[in-house]
């Protein structure tokens, strides 16, 4: 399928990438940054363009790989008929670009997306259609760029996005913290490099909850008032632990 992408961030990247990888070309990338239309357009073999007025119209598939927002903007802004138009957003509905097209739909990757990687772990695709034809069609496009394709609608996919917001961003966001209370003490943070990836190699191989540990599932209260006591010049993080210990504590009973 001939494909334009409407985007040049860290989506665009990969379903770009993705794309040409498997045979489909990409003819097009639009963007209001334009040099960075350029610079992906041109890792593609494709033209490039910072107006949406310069659109080609004989695409099969036009892929908005843009922010939330933006999308309100296009939605307000682009009209291409009955051409096919998908989404990528995990958080916003498949009437967001009702206005775009007659023909939509939503590619929604389940993954933490980076431009800068060399090689894309597994990609698994949430997969939304305005009709039974469009479904058909994406769902062959989906399927020729990812081994794991899901059919789901808009409040489906969004229950997805929260967790992975839990899984992923606020799990990144207490290694952080972790990270920076070790730099603000003059403790070795990567001593617990180790630690961290036996947390999620272990999860290939059990449910989480069958393998927590720590004084909130024992209801070790001393231990639990040390470290507190030990965040006093750290607010948020303070804030954080008693939550996250209650939490284990109330779930593991």
């Amino acid at each position: 399928m001939d494909i334009v992408i409407i985007g040049s961030g860290n989506v665009a990247h990969c379903f770009g990438h993705l794309m040409k990888l498997h045979g489909h070309p990409v003819k097009q990338v639009i963007s209001r940054n334009k040099d960075n239309a350029r610079v992906l357009a041109e890792s593609l073999g494709a033209e490039s363009s910072g107006d949406l007025m310069d659109i080609h119209m004989e695409a099969d598939v036009y892929l908005l790989a843009v922010g939330d927002d933006a999308l309100a903007r296009l939605n307000n802004d682009l009209r291409l008929g009955r051409r096919i138009v998908v989404h990528t957003a995990g958080a916003v509905p498949l009437s967001a670009i009702g206005n775009i097209s007659t023909n939509t739909g939503v590619l929604y990757p389940l993954q933490s997306i980076r431009k800068e990687n060399k090689s894309y772990p597994e990609i698994p695709l949430m997969l939304e259609a305005s009709s039974d034809e469009v479904q058909k069609r994406l769902l062959a496009l989906a399927q020729s760029i990812s081994g794991s394709i899901s059919i789901m609608n808009s409040e489906q996919r969004l229950q997805m996005h929260l967790a992975a917001v839990f899984c992923n961003n606020f799990t990144n966001h207490l290694i952080a913290l972790a990270k920076f209370y070790c730099e603000q003490e003059g403790r070795d943070f990567q001593l617990l490099a180790p630690l961290i990836r036996e947390t999620f190699q272990r999860l290939d191989k059990f449910p989480p909850e069958s393998v927590q540990t720590g004084p909130a599932v024992r209801n070790d209260e001393k231990t639990m008032a040390l470290h507190e006591s030990l965040l006093v010049n750290y607010p948020s993080m303070a804030q954080i632990y008693p939550l996250l210990s209650e939490s284990i504590l109330q779930f593991h009973k």
